[in-house]
């Protein structure tokens, strides 16, 4: 309904343009939003530059950071002012990495933090070419390197506590800083129209526009194709970290791949999309009756798990045999594509997870990011 009321509006203004000259210039300058699910970020378009605006870690208005792409590398002497396409990248995450990798521009990243943790062959090869760079990160950032790649951009995927002060180092180095907060959006379609947010900075917007609504397509059917299963399945998530689990809230982007496979999120009454520290004996008794665990951290059979914590066994999944994790596709670093492929093709995600929940829902018997552990 609301897209249709914006095509409706927007039908109006054109033809209000057949009226004067004047009325057709203000059409053509005339922008409106354009992210779909995305609430992170969102742009406008006019007829010489692009408008990027992006909410740097709350709905606060005051934390939105704006950026301006245009064609014209005569104008790009601000800090927020970039020349497109960009043609020299470093990436401060993987994820990244899945995003510019899926539209074929994987050739402009120059250097990435956290080198070992990247999946796509493609790019592991240039890694091991010397061709892209490891830039470090927090303490260890080296800004001498930094400065001698000379990005056009570097995608930062945090602006809180410690990451501040290196991004301000960086912009004092002269360097133009981008937010990609792409992990706080609390839909799995809101984190992958994230593709759109750097088909534009790569001068590549119909290519994204086009992978995107194939995946929203293929996400939605999937939906679809749940939505007719009744089950009350629990689902519990992850392994504890020095004792302490973390649980995502409800609005987390991953519980809502869980709503959507027509699961049961084992803490609903968790609010919010950050992750909450828990302590065992609470997340113990929840394991206990809960049917299906996914996530388990590095453990890559039943008997990993049990060697964290010998009462897991206990757990029903464990007893079931309803234990799945989603390190079936690790690089040759060691890079989980999970968190690579994945942000950018969540209804593959969403595909095994309908699967794991409705085994006999979809013909398919392979699992492409999980796998269940033995």
């Amino acid at each position: 309904m609301r897209m249709r009321y914006i095509i409706f509006a927007f039908t109006c203004l054109l033809l209000a343009t057949s009226c004067n000259h004047s009325s057709k210039k203000n059409a053509v300058e005339h922008s409106r939003k354009n992210a779909e699910y995305a609430v992170g970020f969102d742009f406008e378009e006019s007829d010489s530059k692009i408008k990027v605006s992006v909410k740097s870690n709350s709905n606060n208005i005051a934390d939105v950071q704006t950026y301006w792409l245009t064609h014209d590398s005569s104008r790009s002497d601000s800090d927020n002012i970039i020349t497109i396409p960009v043609k020299r990248v470093v990436c401060m995450s993987s994820t990244h990495v899945g995003y510019i990798s899926e539209l074929l521009s994987d050739s402009v990243i120059v250097g990435i933090s956290g080198t070992q943790f990247v999946n796509n062959s493609r790019v592991y090869s240039r890694v091991e070419k010397g061709e892209i760079a490891e830039v470090g990160y927090g303490q260890t950032l080296n800004y001498e390197l930094l400065s001698k790649l000379k990005p056009d951009v570097v995608f930062v995927f945090n602006v809180n506590g410690e990451a501040t002060s290196y991004i301000e180092k960086m912009r004092e180095l002269g360097l133009k800083v981008v937010s990609v907060p792409d992990f706080l959006e609390n839909s799995p379609l809101g984190r992958a129209e994230w593709i759109r947010f750097f088909g534009l900075f790569l001068d590549k917007k119909d290519l994204a526009d086009s992978i995107f609504s194939s995946v929203k397509n293929s996400y939605n059917r999937f939906k679809l194709v749940a939505n007719s299963e009744i089950n009350n399945k629990i689902v519990f998530l992850n392994l504890p970290y020095r004792d302490i689990w973390y649980f995502p809230g409800a609005d987390n982007y991953f519980v809502k791949f869980i709503d959507d496979a027509r699961g049961k999120y084992c803490f609903q009454e968790i609010e919010g999309v950050s992750s909450y520290p828990m302590s065992t004996e609470v997340a113990y008794k929840v394991g206990l009756n809960s049917d299906i665990w996914l996530n388990t951290g590095d453990a890559n059979s039943l008997n990993d798990i049990e060697q964290v914590d010998k009462r897991f066994t206990n757990f029903k999944p464990y007893q079931t045999g309803e234990v799945y994790n989603n390190n079936k596709r690790i690089g040759k670093g060691g890079g989980n594509d999970f968190w690579e492929y994945g942000a950018v093709h969540p209804e593959l995600i969403l595909r095994d997870i309908i699967k794991i929940i409705h085994p006999d829902l979809l013909p398919s018997d392979t699992l492409f990011f999980y796998q269940k552990l033995k």
